[in-house]
């Protein structure tokens, strides 16, 4: 199942559920699905908002290395629990909770994702 939990969270996580995979899909981390700098940078700084943040980084992930990505972890998370992990909270906007929504619905049907807080739609 593909989930999603915070950086603070991680090490908590990993112990309640120590076969899942954790992926950190940060900047910083040199992660393909994390946004660009520039991205991430406008929005921090408040030069964007949160929906054109969304409509950029959607569009940022459209590229063959970041689409396979997506496809690994779809694929991975069908045998095993896999976290997108980063840095904000849970309930903060954040690019994973976009990610896991474009993975449902170019790999999977809508369905649930668990967090570190319960279920929620997407």
């Amino acid at each position: 199942m593909l989930k999603e939990t915070y950086l603070a969270k991680m090490k908590p996580t990993a112990k309640e559920n120590p076969d899942a995979a954790f992926i950190v899909v940060t900047r910083s981390a040199g992660h393909v699905l994390s946004p660009s700098w520039k991205l991430l940078n406008d929005y921090k700084d408040g030069r964007i908002d949160w929906a054109q943040y969304t409509e950029r980084f959607k569009r940022e992930m459209e590229c063959d290395s970041c689409i396979a990505e997506m496809k690994r972890i779809w694929d991975l998370s069908q045998t095993k629990d896999v976290y997108l992990v980063c840095f904000e909270k849970n309930g903060d906007n954040c690019h994973r909770h976009i990610l896991i929504g474009m993975m449902e619905e170019r790999l999977g049907e809508q369905g649930r994702i668990r967090t570190g807080r319960g279920s929620h739609d997407i």
